[in-house]
């Protein structure tokens, strides 16, 4: 019978894990609607927008990967 601490820990591992990639969705819906904004919303921080919704994403892939190999 397996320990209540060995199941309470692959739960723990699973919600992270979940959590993360959720938040990779997320960024991915952010890039959208900010590369939607600016076609539609013409300003000179447009540039800067993309770039900062495309280094949130980068951040949110790589935290998708460092939490799979810290919970492995």
């Amino acid at each position: 019978m397996p320990d209540i601490n060995s199941i309470f820990t692959l739960l723990f591992r699973i919600f992270f894990l979940l959590g993360s990639v959720f938040y990779v969705v997320f960024a991915v819906v952010v890039v959208r609607q900010v590369a939607m904004m600016s076609k539609n919303v013409y300003d000179k921080f447009n540039s800067i927008l993309i770039i900062f919704s495309y280094l949130h994403l980068a951040f949110s892939i790589f935290l998708v990967l460092l939490t799979f190999i810290l919970t492995i």
